[in-house]
């Protein structure tokens, strides 16, 4: 008799246990649908996230399928879970296809697709083969840690290396070629990739300007606990952030912040 009148509360115990795992589970897969975040932007932009539009907010959420789209006067600068900055220049459209980090931050596989612009990836450093790819209308560059440009204008596709090592070839993969740190190829449409050469400083000046934010670390501090991060690239811009209250700018931060 003891026994038949436990089985109730044995029941009701299952059910608190399996709604309290469903609900850690669904957490769970709502926080690792987010790939990064809007480090910073210059001007106004937008995100297409299942066919629906909105504009870009600092410290918005980003996640695969999102299409980011960046008209000629802004520019956006994202942290990805695993640690690399992506910067858009001017007149950039980009696709998140893919971006798998595992629980310990560690990137496993990432695809992205650029119909059109600029992009500075500072990309974290990874294991094994190269797995962050970005795909153009005439190439795919694939990386696995490097600081470096990829810029899409019309039936061209460039790859500037800064740090690292890139191999790009043309969307079938059946030609590439590896470009060393300070050099750079072009692969035009329906041909090979061409032999790497070495990256002027007048090309490297321009690609800074074009991606440059020149962001500092501002922190908006209004308790001891309280400490509020933001990305601003001026003194002012950060005091007019923190409305007044107490706060502390670091101008340079590219740490925190990606490079100028």
């Amino acid at each position: 008799m003891g026994d038949f009148n436990r089985v109730p509360d044995a029941r009701r115990i299952f059910a608190v246990v399996a709604i309290a795992l469903l609900g850690m589970l669904c957490a769970r897969t709502s926080v690792a649908a987010a790939s990064g975040e809007i480090l910073a932007l210059s001007g106004a932009a937008s995100i297409e996230t299942d066919g629906q539009q909105r504009p870009v907010a600092m410290g918005d959420p980003i996640q695969v399928g999102d299409i980011i789209d960046v008209p000629q006067d802004s520019k956006v600068r994202l942290r990805m879970n695993d640690g690399s900055i992506i910067t858009l220049a001017p007149g950039t459209r980009m696709t998140i296809d893919k971006y798998d980090v595992d629980g310990s931050g560690v990137r496993q596989d990432v695809e992205l697709t650029m119909s059109s612009g600029l992009l500075r990836t500072v990309v974290s450093a990874g294991s094994g083969t190269p797995n962050f790819e970005v795909k153009t209308a005439t190439g795919v560059a694939a990386v696995r840690g490097t600081d470096w440009y990829i810029d899409a204008q019309g039936d061209a596709t460039r790859v500037y290396v800064v740090a690292g090592i890139v191999s790009l070839s043309d969307p079938s993969g059946g030609s590439s070629v590896t470009i060393s740190p300070m050099e750079a190829s072009t692969v035009d449409a329906h041909k090979e990739p061409m032999k790497s050469r070495p990256v002027t400083q007048l090309e490297l000046s321009a690609l800074v300007k074009r991606t440059g934010f020149g962001l500092g670390l501002c922190q908006c501090v209004s308790t001891k606990t309280n400490v509020t991060t933001n990305c601003r690239p001026t003194t002012n811009a950060c005091q007019a952030f923190c409305a007044g209250g107490g706060y502390s700018f670091v101008p340079n931060a590219p740490d925190s912040c990606g490079q100028p």
